[in-house]
């Protein structure tokens, strides 16, 4: 990295970049750390906007990042992309974007990014939107504050961390620790439930969820009713005809079940047909000709944001949660967060990211000690104000899709990989688990994936299935899938496809899994992946493995696990009998195989 055109050196540097100035204090932690301070140099208020802090070289692949949940977090060749871009009507920022950049003349990773050797990373969200935009072989290293500074005002931008590292996944383990010292965790667990967006959508009823609710026979944790229930979007309190006794009776239903009672809202958003769109125009973010501004569309509507640097505003989000609250819902699955940070005018001089946290703090504060799962946010200035996050796309009854934040199977399951070092913030959420084998386009070894990968993570395990249509074998393979959980995972990157999670600790102890994503065989040697150096968490780490090893085949599209039981190493097979019982072999290769 290149700071003021020089390569980076412990000390002091200055910058002058049209009318503001920049400060710069390097000094050296496992890499370099940079503090950066900005001062308008003019007797009048000036707009501080995109701010460029220096520059990167990069000629090959990177690892880019999208600053909200369902965003992509991969490998990307960008001469590749970009090509994409150029000549299609493709966009990589998968919800509105806190910078109104034009994504036609490069990439752009936020937050963090990483080229074959090096690795830089801002440490915090507080008042600007940090990002990197690759562009012809070179990364900007930049950040947009979005806000006016007063004559002579000095502001703090976000610290820069820069590493130089031998493996991706060391360099993203030291990250997380490094951010976690800039932040204070609300404490969370991982948790066990059912919700209902992946078996009913929007076609939720009372009806239906009581059915579901009366079919829900395993030891959930929280039973969550997601969208489809409301009024319309901004009127959370107010139930459609679908709900004819309301939001109150459904909790104390839930509750009644020995579960804690989930609801979702997107609380930041708001639909020019409901209700509080009417009423309250001055909640609104607007333009600069005083028109609300439009964040997104959905549900065939045009969809504004909520105005999170205005009091009234911050009151009546209170207001809506302390009453959900009051209802007895204790798990809360707010969505669609990236609104917050719609580019605009605001009543107060914040800027986005400021009035985004502005309201994350609110709804904090008024549930207290619930749990709140954040979806569709900005990551970095969520950490704090979550207990939970969701990290990928939308998961889908198929495998497919695109890489560009739609619903797929796949593209859930490998950001849950990817960003598996964002558990240290929060729990990982992958979103929701599909044990059905009706009702999927879904394969065995997709849904075995789907399943396992989650559990083997030890993120949120979320189930979304018509209970009552559960088969025993899928039954059967959703308990085998909670074995896994409660242990302590680190995965290894081998590509953009494949990947080894080592999970300590899970119900079924020690654990190797080899997850292949790719639609070819994966064939290799374990010895590849031995290390007898128990502090490396990047690679099987048991000695005794060696008694196993041999080659590796991994089909398509699947997951392999590899148990440790004391000093013998066993391998799972299933196979479904005539008679329809479900029998497992575990092999290894002192014995041909036992039945289970």
């Amino acid at each position: 990295m290149r700071i003021n055109g020089q390569p980076l050196k412990t000390g002091v540097n200055r910058e002058v970049i049209g009318n503001f100035e920049l400060n710069f204090s390097i000094s050296k932690f496992r890499g370099y750390l940079i503090e950066i301070e900005m001062r308008n140099l003019l007797d009048t208020p000036k707009f501080a906007g995109e701010i460029k802090i220096g520059e990167m070289d990069s000629n090959g692949e990177i690892f880019m990042n999208n600053f909200q949940s369902w965003g992509p977090c991969t490998f990307v060749n960008p001469y590749e992309v970009s090509k994409l871009l150029k000549f299609s009507n493709f966009q990589l920022n998968f919800g509105i974007s806190p910078v109104l950049w034009e994504f036609r003349d490069g990439i752009v990773s936020d937050y963090f990014v990483a080229t074959d050797r090096e690795f830089a990373g801002f440490l915090s969200s507080k008042l600007s939107h940090p990002y990197f935009k690759w562009h012809d072989g070179k990364i900007d290293v930049k950040v947009y504050i979005g806000k006016i500074l007063l004559p002579h005002e000095s502001v703090k931008i976000e610290k820069l961390w820069v590493y130089e590292f031998n493996a991706i996944e060391d360099a993203l383990q030291n990250y997380a620790l490094e951010v976690l010292k800039e932040k204070t965790l609300r404490s969370h667990a991982p948790l066990f439930g059912w919700e209902s967006w992946y078996s009913y959508y929007l076609d939720i009823s009372q009806e239906t969820f009581l059915k579901e609710l009366e079919n829900a026979n395993l030891k959930y944790e929280v039973f969550q009713l997601d969208d489809g229930y409301e009024a319309d979007i901004g009127d959370w309190l107010r139930t459609n005809s679908k709900f004819p006794d309301g939001l109150e009776f459904l909790a104390r239903k839930i509750k009644e079940k020995g579960m804690k009672a989930g609801i979702w809202t997107a609380p930041f958003s708001v639909s020019e047909s409901s209700e509080l769109f009417r009423s309250h125009p001055d909640y609104l973010v607007k333009d600069d000709k005083g028109n609300p501004v439009v964040a997104y569309e959905n549900w065939n509507k045009k969809i504004y944001a909520i105005d999170l640097s205005n009091d009234e505003a911050i009151e009546w989000l209170k207001n809506l949660f302390s009453t959900l609250k009051g209802y007895g819902y204790e798990f809360f699955k707010i969505d669609f967060l990236f609104a917050g940070m719609v580019p605009g005018k605001r009543k107060s001089n914040l800027s986005p990211v400021e009035s985004y946290t502005r309201g994350m703090k609110a709804i904090a504060e008024a549930v207290g000690e619930s749990h709140i799962l954040g979806c569709g946010a900005p990551l970095l200035p969520s950490i704090g104000y979550v207990d939970s996050m969701r990290i990928g796309a939308d998961t889908a009854p198929e495998w497919g899709g695109m890489d560009i934040g739609t619903p797929s199977a796949k593209y859930s399951i490998r950001n849950a990989l990817t960003r598996n070092f964002m558990n240290k913030w929060w729990v990982n959420d992958p979103d929701c688990v599909m044990a059905r084998s009706q009702r999927t386009k879904l394969s065995k070894n997709e849904r075995m994936i789907n399943l396992f990968v989650p559990a083997l993570l030890n993120g949120h395990f979320l189930e979304s299935d018509f209970l009552g249509e559960l088969t025993d074998e899928d039954i059967h393979l959703l308990i085998d899938a909670l074995n896994f959980r409660n242990g302590h995972a680190t995965v290894r990157f081998i590509d953009g496809q494949r990947y080894v999670i080592t999970t300590k600790n899970s119900r079924n102890g020690d654990v190797v899994s080899f997850v292949n994503l790719s639609d070819s065989v994966w064939e290799d040697n374990l010895s590849n992946y031995i290390n007898e150096k128990k502090e490396d968490e990047f690679f099987i780490s048991y000695p005794l493995m060696k008694s196993a090893g041999g080659d590796l085949k991994i089909d398509p599209r699947s997951v392999e696990i590899v148990l440790h039981r004391g000093k013998r190493y066993l391998k799972r097979d299933d196979e479904k009998e005539d008679d329809g019982r479900d029998i497992h072999y575990y092999w290894g290769d002192d014995y041909d195989g036992v039945k289970i």
